[in-house]
Parts: structure tokens; C-alpha cells; sequence
């Protein structure tokens, strides 16, 4: 039986849940001859996104405080967590299943 969500815990919810968005993308992108290129490309594209969402010296200050956050919970993320958010997962797959050319939002980081 699945625990509710914690509705307190606004870090460790959104941690949780990008580590699993983050397996999930991993496993679709994974190329056996190349995994440390696949993870590469995931930690340049969540810089990318932070860099243009809260800009570089205050993402700078976030990673440089991140070590210091402690978690509810140890590090890692279980199983149990992982089921309690597939419900967010699914909704984030039906998304992205409608996604279409219309509906995708400018980048602000030209990949160019």
C-alpha cells in the first residue's frame, strides 16, 4: 500500500520526481556504446534549463547550497517513492504524447 505524497516537502518531492523523469530519459536514450555520452548531454541539457530559467550566478549559488540540503529520506530514491509519483509521471506522458510543433514553447537557448 502507497503512502501519500508529502505535500510539505517541496525539495524532496521535486528531487524524487526529476530522478525519476531522469531514469526514464535515460533508458530511452541509452546507447551501450556510448552511456557517458547520453548522461553528458542530460546534465549539459538540465544546465542549459537552469541557466536560462533562474540565470547563471543564482544557479551557481543553488549547486554551490545544494550539498548542504538534506533530504527527509536517504539519497536515494527507493521503489516505493517511484510508485507514489507515477501518477505525475503518467500525466507528464500524456503531455507529452499531445505535444505537436504548435504547443512547444520557443527555446530560449539556441542550441546552434
Amino acid at each position: 500500500m502507497s503512502r501519500p505524497i508529502p505535500q510539505n516537502n517541496l525539495i524532496e518531492r521535486t528531487s524524487v520526481l526529476t530522478y525519476t523523469l531522469m531514469e526514464q530519459l535515460h533508458d530511452v536514450l541509452n546507447t551501450p556504446s556510448a552511456p557517458d555520452d547520453v548522461t553528458l548531454g542530460m546534465l549539459m541539457g538540465l544546465s542549459m534549463f537552469l541557466d536560462d530559467q533562474i540565470g547563471p550566478f543564482r544557479m551557481t549559488q543553488l549547486l554551490q547550497a545544494a550539498p548542504d540540503i538534506i533530504l527527509r529520506t536517504d539519497a536515494h530514491v527507493t521503489r516505493d517513492q517511484i510508485d507514489r509519483f507515477l501518477p505525475v509521471l503518467r500525466a507528464f506522458g500524456d503531455k507529452l504524447a499531445a505535444l505537436t510543433p504548435e504547443t512547444v514553447a520557443e527555446p530560449t537557448t539556441s542550441l546552434s
